[in-house]
C-alpha cells in the first residue's frame, strides 16, 4: 500500500549495482520534515553542492587535527564513568557515548571550544532517539510515503514539537559560530584546511543558495547521522567485548602493547595499528548495523545482475542488515566473530562488501572519522576498565529494528578499574 510501487533489495550484488549506478536521493518526503533538505536527502544538483561543502571537513588532513578533541573527550568520558567503577552496578553505556560524540563533533566542526550546556546535549540526544523512531515508522509504513498524509500524521501525533526540539541545538550552534567565523573570514582566506564552519562562510560568499537555514539543516543532518550511529556501534561493541571475555583480553593486550597508561592516541595508532579492535568494530557493524534499512527513489531505469529491470519512479527499500548477514558472504552469519574481518577473510569477499557506510556516490563522507572515533572511545575505555555484563547472549528477540538495530535490553556494562589505573 502506497503511492508508488516498492521493490525490496536484500542481496549485496543487487544493492551494490543500484547504489553505484547513480546518486539517487533518500526519500525526501520523509526526512525533510524532520531535518530539512541537505546532504542526506537533497536532489542531485544541490546534493553535489552539499557534498563539496562537507567533504573537506572529513579529509585525512582535517581528521589529523581532530585528535586533540578525540583524546580530550575520551579522557573526559573515562572520568565520568568512574562514578560506576568497582560498584558492582551496571550502567547503560549508550547515553555516555552519545553525549561524548555530540560534544566532540561540535568542537571539531566549529573549531572552537564547546559553548553548549550539558542539558542541551542531553535534550538533543533524547530528541534524536525519538526522531529516529519516527523516521523509521515513516520508512516502514508505505501509506505514509505521501507528503500530504505524512504531514498530517506528524501533526496528529504531536511530533511537530519534537522536530523543534531536535532543530534547536544545531541551529543555535550554526548561528553563533557563523557570526564569529564571518568576522574571521574578513581577515583571513578560508580554504579546505579550515573547519566546517569556515567552509560554510566561504560557501555563503560564493553561492546564495547556502542560506543560514540550509546550513543549519546541513549541520543538523551531520549531527543526527553521525553521533547516534557511532554511539550505537560503540555500545554494541563494548557489550560484545563484555560477553566475549577472551576477545576483550586480546583487545586489551593489543592496546597496552601500543600505548602507555596515560598516553594520548595518535592517528598512526588508530589508522595503522589496533587492527584486531577494528575487526571487532566492523563485525559489530555487520551484525548490529546502525543503519539497517534505507529507502531510495529510483530516478532512472536500472538493470540488476539477473536482468531484473527497476523502472524509474519506483521506491527501493534497501535491507542493508540482511545483505550484511548473507550466508553467501559470511560463514555462520548470525554468530559474532571478529575473524570475519581478518585480512584473509576480507580478501575472499568482493571489494566493499560491507554496506554499513553505503557504497556509491552517496556513501558516508565521514566513514573514516566514524571508525577512528569509535576505535579511540573503545580503546580508552578498555585500557582503563575491565567490562562485564549480566547478558550472556544477545538473541534475536532481544533486538529491534528501527533505522538501525537496537537492543531492547539496553547496553548494560559493569566497570572494574584495571589494577594499574587505580588511584
Amino acid at each position: 500500500m502506497g503511492p508508488k510501487p516498492i521493490l525490496v533489495l536484500k542481496k549485496f550484488d543487487d544493492i551494490s549495482i543500484f547504489l553505484n549506478q547513480n546518486s539517487e536521493r533518500n526519500l525526501t518526503k520523509i526526512s525533510k520534515h524532520w531535518a530539512g533538505e541537505a546532504i542526506l536527502n537533497n536532489k542531485h544538483v544541490e546534493w553535489k553542492k552539499s557534498r563539496k561543502l562537507i567533504n573537506p571537513a572529513f579529509s585525512s588532513q582535517m581528521i589529523e587535527k581532530y585528535f586533540d578533541v578525540f583524546n580530550k573527550r575520551s579522557f573526559a568520558l573515562v572520568d565520568k564513568l568512574k562514578l560506576y567503577a568497582d560498584t558492582g552496578k551496571e550502567v547503560d553505556i549508550h547515553k555516555y557515548l552519545l553525549n561524548s560524540n555530540i560534544e566532540g563533533l561540535i568542537e571539531n566542526l566549529t573549531g572552537a571550544p564547546i559553548r553548549t550546556s550539558e542539558k542541551e546535549v542531553d535534550d538533543f540526544g533524547v530528541a534524536l532517539k525519538d526522531v529516529l523512531h519516527g523516521v523509521a515508522r515513516g520508512i516502514t509504513s508505505p501509506w505514509l510515503y505521501s507528503d500530504t498524509i505524512y504531514s498530517v500524521y506528524l501533526k496528529l501525533t504531536g511530533n511537530m514539537k519534537l522536530i523543534k526540539e531536535l532543530n534547536y541545538l544545531p541551529a543555535k550552534i550554526v548561528r553563533e559560530n557563523l557570526k564569529d567565523a564571518n568576522e574571521k573570514y574578513r581577515s583571513e582566506t578560508a580554504d579546505s584546511s579550515k573547519c566546517l564552519i569556515d567552509l560554510m562562510v566561504k560557501a555563503q560568499q560564493k553561492d546564495s543558495t547556502f542560506t543560514e537555514t540550509r546550513l543549519e539543516h546541513e549541520f543538523l543532518q551531520l549531527m543526527s547521522a553521525g553521533t547516534d550511529a557511532s554511539a550505537l556501534n560503540a555500545s554494541f561493541t563494548l557489550l560484545m567485548l563484555a560477553i566475549h571475555q577472551d576477545v576483550q583480553q586480546k583487545v586489551y593486550e593489543e592496546i597496552t602493547q601500543l600505548v602507555g597508561e596515560h598516553d594520548a592516541f595518535t592517528s598512526d595508532h588508530l589508522s595503522n595499528h589496533l587492527k584486531y579492535l577494528e575487526q571487532c568494530i566492523r563485525e559489530t557493524l555487520r551484525m548490529y548495523d546502525p543503519v539497517a534499512v534505507t529507502i531510495r527513489e529510483s530516478q532512472k531505469e536500472h538493470v540488476l545482475k539477473d536482468n531484473t529491470i527497476i523502472p524509474a519512479g519506483m521506491y527501493i527499500l534497501i535491507m542493508i542488515h540482511l545483505a550484511n548477514n548473507d550466508s553467501a558472504m559470511y560463514e555462520n552469519p548470525h554468530k559474532w566473530n571478529p575473524e570475519n574481518f581478518s585480512e584473509q577473510a576480507i580478501a575472499g569477499r568482493p571489494k566493499r562488501s560491507q554496506l554499513s557506510f553505503s557504497v556509491g556516490p552517496r556513501s558516508c563522507p565521514a566513514s573514516n572519522y566514524a571508525i577512528l572515533s569509535i576505535k579511540l572511545q573503545i580503546a580508552q575505555i578498555i585500557r582503563h576498565y575491565h567490562v562485564s555484563t549480566c547478558i550472556k547472549e544477545l538473541k534475536p528477540d532481544d533486538l529491534k529494528m528501527e533505522i538501525g538495530i537496537r537492543s531492547k535490553l539496553g547496553y548494560p556494562i559493569r566497570l572494574t578499574l584495571r589494577k594499574k589505573t587505580r588511584t
